[in-house]
């Protein structure tokens, strides 16, 4: 025991078989391509979003509810406009 270092971070398990000291390019970029040319990554506020919507699973039914909360969350605004204009 004395010749271990208290300074680092215990051993986790491994998230989705990824290390958690992986290198960022180690990791898996699920970005499309316009976002990598765009520089947005889940770093930045659009890109994270990006992000996450990009990491859903067509799949799974819990994935698809959330795809559509988030389309009729950013869609409101647009149509909240629209119906007072007219």
């Amino acid at each position: 025991m004395s010749g271990e270092r208290d300074d680092l971070d215990p051993a986790r398990p491994a998230l989705f078989g990824i290390p958690p000291d992986a290198l960022a390019d180690e990791r898996p970029d699920n970005r499309p391509g316009e976002a990598k040319r765009m520089g947005l990554s889940r770093h930045t506020e659009e890109g994270a979003v990006l992000a996450f919507a990009s990491s859903l699973d067509r799949a799974k039914p819990g994935h698809r509810m959330v795809a559509w909360l988030l389309l009729v969350m950013f869609s409101a605004p647009a149509l909240y406009t629209l119906i007072t204009l007219l």
